[in-house]
């Protein structure tokens, strides 16, 4: 929804992923609006149906560093004696915990904390960003979630295939829940659902309106501070929806696939609309733009306005942008016809098998190139840019399989942090970094530390 890095722009993806965690196994209204394929929808909110418990006592699933020195741990030390030597912006750490592979945390930075996801239907964990103690825990009545965070709130959906989605507001502060609502529309593992912010605290989600493989999606605003159900409607002009998030004081967009799928080495797209600009106010389609049959459309980011997003199909790949009107302002083929791609401080970093490259996102211009070795494994496995946290403005936190880089989204200049290696085992690879105001964490594949921040 889309996270924090850079302008927000919803969490699908606007940024960063909509956080499905990967154990939690992720009529028609009379007016029809027949050329941009949208209807409204009825959509009941209700009260009642959330039934996520705070949970008593809640606990912190990371040791201090007291208890990690009564508790040794060969791997763990290596690792947070690594990143307590980096220097600025690394200082001491102050959290860690060891564990055995297979992904057993999961930690991401919101305003005033860290939460903290563990595996085997543990509670998520909001532990305070100064002090490091759990404020509290939730217990998520679903096996599959999605979650969003923005400012003082905490949203919560419970996902399921066959029942209706349940959506929950929480204060930040104390767990305690705002308002809950139930959407009609229900969520099989693999479907489209995106859930974003709009200025003022409404919450726009959008969910798949029937069956997914007819292509269409229910987008719904929610009031932010009673949940109630400001418009919904059904689109089939916005692709998978892969991305949500404002475009303007006046408008959000929704639209575009997930990135994974500009792999397919024959894409199969429909064609036509897959990207569209919604009123704020009312739902109202203000504008759609259309891909050609065969391609496959991914939206990267939003800045000032300006759409960025990637194409491929028949013909290559190639990276342009939209103007706040719909109108395509540049069009460019990315080196290396590289196709994964985050929009940082109004730079377009794009990554193919052999380097990093930086795009102007007003322009298109390149701006910079940064070869990264191919004689070895260079990025952790499953690595993706947009993951990738900012430490500000114009650095992002670059994980690699030996060091963590600080990049310089301006001109492509980097500052390296060794961490410790293992021979040929991915011991210490990164599978997840976070950056706060306060605290960096680094979170690898055998153990996670949080390390306080200091300038540099």
């Amino acid at each position: 929804m889309s996270s924090r890095d850079g302008a927000r722009a919803g969490r699908r993806r606007a940024g960063r992923p909509l956080a499905l965690p990967a154990w939690w196994v992720a009529a028609f209204a009379a007016f029809l609006l027949v050329v941009v394929g949208v209807v409204v929808v009825v959509v009941r909110s209700r009260v009642g149906p959330c039934r996520d418990e705070l949970v008593d006592h809640p606990r912190n699933p990371l040791l201090s560093p007291a208890q990690m020195k009564a508790q040794p741990d060969a791997r763990l030390d290596t690792l947070s004696a690594a990143v307590g030597a980096m220097g600025p912006p690394f200082s001491d750490v102050v959290a860690g915990v060891g564990y055995d592979y297979d992904q057993w945390l999961h930690a991401y930075a919101v305003e005033g904390g860290v939460l903290a996801f563990t595996k085997n239907n543990a509670p998520v964990t909001l532990l305070d960003g100064s002090t490091l103690k759990p404020r509290w825990s939730l217990r998520p009545d679903s096996k599959r979630i999605a979650w969003d965070a923005s400012g003082h709130r905490f949203l919560l959906l419970d996902l399921s295939a066959k029942d209706a989605t349940a959506v929950s507001a929480y204060d930040v502060a104390d767990g305690h829940r705002v308002w809950c609502a139930s959407l009609d529309q229900h969520q099989a593992s693999g479907d489209p659902v995106a859930t974003t912010f709009l200025d003022g605290g409404d919450v726009v989600a959008a969910l798949p309106d029937g069956d997914a493989k007819q292509g269409r999606v229910a987008l719904t605003r929610l009031a932010g501070g009673t949940g109630k159900t400001v418009w919904s409607r059904a689109c089939s002009t916005v692709a998978r929806a892969d991305y949500l998030g404002p475009l303007t004081a006046d408008l959000v967009l929704a639209g575009g696939s997930e990135e994974f799928r500009l792999a397919e080495q024959t894409p199969d797209g429909k064609g036509g609309p897959v990207i569209t600009a919604l009123s704020v106010a009312d739902g109202k389609p203000a504008w759609t733009w259309d891909a050609d049959a065969g391609a496959v459309v991914h939206v990267v980011g939003v800045d000032d306005g300006r759409v960025v997003a990637v194409e491929r199909g028949a013909d290559g790949v190639r990276l342009f942008a939209l103007s706040a009107e719909g109108k395509e302002l540049w069009s460019t083929v990315p080196e290396d016809a590289a196709y994964e791609a985050t929009l940082r401080g109004g730079v377009v970093v794009t990554k193919s098998a052999s380097a990093l490259h930086g795009y102007d996102d007003q322009t298109g211009k390149q701006l910079w190139k940064h070869d990264v070795p191919t004689d070895r494994t260079y990025f952790p496995y499953g690595f993706t840019l947009a993951q990738m946290p900012s430490l500000d403005d114009t650095h992002v936190l670059v994980p690699t399989t030996t060091d963590l880089v600080s990049l310089d989204v301006r001109d492509g200049t980097e500052q390296h942090f060794t961490l410790p290696v293992d021979g040929i085992s991915t011991t210490y690879w990164p599978y997840q970094l976070l950056a706060s105001p306060d605290l960096i964490g680094v979170v690898t594949n055998t153990g996670a530390v949080l390390a306080k921040r200091t300038g540099g």
